[in-house]
């Protein structure tokens, strides 16, 4: 099993109760009705159907999927997996579009045809399991391949600011992302004496707190001081830009 799955589970819950509960809350205002009317009901049941997609997607396809199947997602999970027990960073190699792109396709269309079938099977009996398993493998391979597209454009972004695009990525056949190959040149920047003001936890920190799970002083400074550094790297890359100008 994935060393990330509670969180996992837990993180996938509280987003889709709490973007299942907006959404109808508004368009409960948009009807001018009262807004908890709509928003409590679509939340609750919302959040039972994502903690059966997502406990049956992280607790029993992924982990059958890992043991049974070579891929090269699978290979690469199961690496992550024996090295999570041994507690070492593995040495992994770069990813293409493509498998970002097909990234938990096959776990999400299982998972959500088996707790589509659960569900409305629970609902509407017998009848009801066949349609369930058909809408859920759909609705759920869409909404993973959406999530994964989304992911592309967030890399697509972040590289085209933050990092050297030459070796980022060479446009070609195989379209490689190499985050492990950046090399980002070192500048000596002076000690101005400023400090950074603390930074409040994320709102995932905060609502995995709720469930017990809290980020420990020692990892939130190590994040601080990445952030810091990388800003810093970025400032004077824009600096000896603007003196080359």
């Amino acid at each position: 099993m994935d060393p990330s799955a509670p969180q996992t589970v837990m993180k996938g819950v509280a987003v889709t109760s709490a973007l299942s509960g907006v959404t109808a809350g508004l368009y409960g205002a948009f009807k001018q009705h009262s807004p908890g009317k709509f928003f409590l009901p679509s939340a609750v049941n919302s959040g039972i159907a994502a903690a059966v997609f997502f406990s049956i997607r992280e607790y029993i396809v992924g982990p059958a999927l890992v043991l049974t199947l070579s891929g090269k997602e699978y290979r690469l999970r199961r690496q992550r997996f024996i090295h999570a027990v041994h507690d070492s960073t593995p040495e992994e190699p770069p990813l293409s579009w493509g498998d970002i792109r097909t990234s938990r396709l096959l776990d999400s269309g299982i998972g959500g045809a088996l707790a589509g079938g659960i569900l409305n099977a629970w609902k509407r009996g017998r009848p009801g399991l066949v349609p369930g398993l058909t809408t859920g493998a759909l609705m759920c391979s869409l909404l993973q391949w959406t999530f994964n597209e989304v992911d592309i454009l967030r890399i697509s972004y972040v590289s085209g600011n933050f990092a050297v695009p030459d070796q980022l990525m060479i446009p070609g056949a195989d379209d490689v992302v190499k985050p492990s190959r950046v090399e980002v040149p070192q500048f000596s920047i002076p000690n101005l004496g400023v400090v950074d003001p603390p930074q409040a936890n994320s709102l995932t920190d905060r609502l995995l707190s709720i469930f017990g799970r809290q980020i420990s002083d020692e990892a939130y400074l190590k994040r601080l001081k990445a952030q810091r550094d990388s800003h810093l790297r970025r400032i004077a890359e824009l600096e000896e830009e603007q003196k080359k100008l």
